[in-house]
């Protein structure tokens, strides 16, 4: 199990969009997810079942340049 301090996780790439990880836990450990994610305040909770992990995270959006 692995919960990085705020704002500090690792940025992955996946599914071509960047998010910012904020925890890691194995499937097995979890019976709430929907709830795990609004505890740590996530946008994001991604199920990998090959690593058996869920993975919450925030996406991190594109700038937008203003003239």
């Amino acid at each position: 199990m692995r919960r990085y301090p705020h704002q500090c996780g690792p940025i992955e790439y996946i599914n071509g969009d960047a998010y910012q990880i904020v925890a890691r836990y194995p499937i097995t450990s979890v019976l709430d997810a929907q709830g795990i994610k609004e505890w740590l305040g996530c946008d994001t909770v991604f199920k990998a079942n090959r690593l058996n992990l869920f993975i919450f995270c925030n996406i991190i959006e594109d700038a937008q340049i203003v003239n």
